[in-house]
């Protein structure tokens, strides 16, 4: 009389271990590479949120001093521990704000390892890719922002003079 099995033989149960193991780990690897997605979306869009708020600062300001041609980039009386001061688009230039703050120098809660840098570059009027030494009248405002070491975001807009007494935004592009 020939015996009948029943269950599974060792090899067999080696062998769906072996199968549940691969499937189990690729799953987990693609679960984590989906939340390392979603973390560095979620740093984009709150780096551009912020690189945003502080171009729209600088944006509507004067090109140039008010009161005077007193050169390029920070004049006396506009330093300190806020941009309050800050009366013209040129004294935004090399600014870093780590951790980014409101223009009164209050910190932006959720936001202390991020860091903002501001470029303010010259740009000839007949071509805006080059810089000049000199003013134009086009000025190439570029907002960097970095989570960590690692760049999230950069705003990069143009502000013109426009015709006289008045000013133009020319256009905000967002590079990533």
């Amino acid at each position: 009389m020939m015996r009948i099995r029943r269950g599974f033989s060792q090899v067999e149960v080696v062998v769906s271990t072996i199968i549940v193991g691969v499937l189990l780990v690729s799953s987990l690897s693609t679960i984590a590479a989906s939340c390392r997605s979603q973390v560095y979306e979620s740093n984009e869009v709150r780096g551009f949120a912020i690189a945003e708020a502080l171009f729209a600062e600088i944006a509507p300001l004067p090109l140039r001093e008010p009161s005077c041609d007193c050169g390029y980039g920070v004049e006396a009386g506009e330093t300190g521990t806020n941009r309050l001061n800050f009366d013209d688009v040129d004294d935004y230039q090399s600014l870093v704000d780590s951790p980014p703050k409101a223009r009164n120098g209050t910190a932006c809660m959720g936001y202390t390892d991020f860091t903002r840098s501001v470029a303010i570059d010259r740009v000839t009027s007949a071509d805006w890719s080059s810089t000049t030494a000199t003013y134009g009248g086009v000025y190439r405002i570029t907002v960097t922002v970095l989570q960590g070491t690692t760049e999230v975001c950069r705003v990069v807009g143009y502000r013109t003079s426009g015709s006289p007494g008045s000013n133009a935004v020319v256009g905000v592009n967002r590079l990533n």
